[in-house]
């Protein structure tokens, strides 16, 4: 047999290997990297847009706004457009520019302990967003949300539509920030979020 033709035998068979090979793995490549679970929170989960939040919680800056965002910015003289967009480049501002902070805890390997208890007499839905679902604390019951990364926000609800006024209160564990959620009737003292910042700074809004 010529040894040229011998060449291109073995050569073509090779080359016949070399992308069997690859066409075989190259499903598997995107099989792989879909099936890998996703590490990233969402910013911007879809409990904002449900009620009762939708109407009562702001959403974070960069979310779509939702009922109660776009109500505020309103109020604050934004024109919307159309889909949802302002008109002028005024934002909501950060709740720490809105007003003080009612409270200071120092993060322990950057997570917190959060104490909630339940002053009222109805059942009131809370949610540390993104890390917990929503829960349900009844009336005058506590629980505490422990080890929650900062920076985080809790959003509290009352089933019964009433209002809520959260207070900080004292409390020598460290680490720990300790919240009553009572009643009130007014609609300007009503708390639907609470916000710890990455130093330990707490907001409501």
């Amino acid at each position: 047999m010529n040894p040229q033709n011998l060449n291109f035998k073995n050569n073509k068979g090779l080359l016949k290997s070399i992308f069997g090979s690859l066409l075989i793995g190259l499903p598997a490549i995107p099989l792989a990297a879909s099936a890998a679970p996703s590490s990233v929170l969402n910013p911007c989960p879809s409990i904002f847009y449900e009620e009762p939040h939708n109407n009562r919680v702001l959403v974070p800056e960069g979310c779509p706004p939702n009922a109660a965002t776009l109500r505020l910015r309103e109020q604050r003289g934004v024109m919307i457009q159309p889909g949802g967009l302002p008109v002028n480049r005024q934002t909501i501002p950060a709740p720490e520019t809105r007003q003080n902070a009612i409270a200071n805890i120092t993060p322990t390997a950057g997570t917190v302990d959060v104490r909630l208890k339940n002053n009222t007499n109805a059942r009131i839905s809370y949610q540390a967003i993104p890390y917990t679902k929503p829960r349900i604390l009844a009336g005058g019951e506590e629980y505490v949300l422990q080890d929650l990364p900062t920076p985080v926000t809790i959003t509290m609800v009352r089933e019964d539509g009433g209002f809520i006024q959260a207070k900080p209160i004292p409390t020598s564990e460290k680490g720990v920030l300790a919240i009553t959620l009572d009643e009130t009737a007014n609609f300007s003292n009503s708390d639907t979020a609470l916000r710890i910042q990455r130093d330990g700074q707490v907001f409501l809004n």
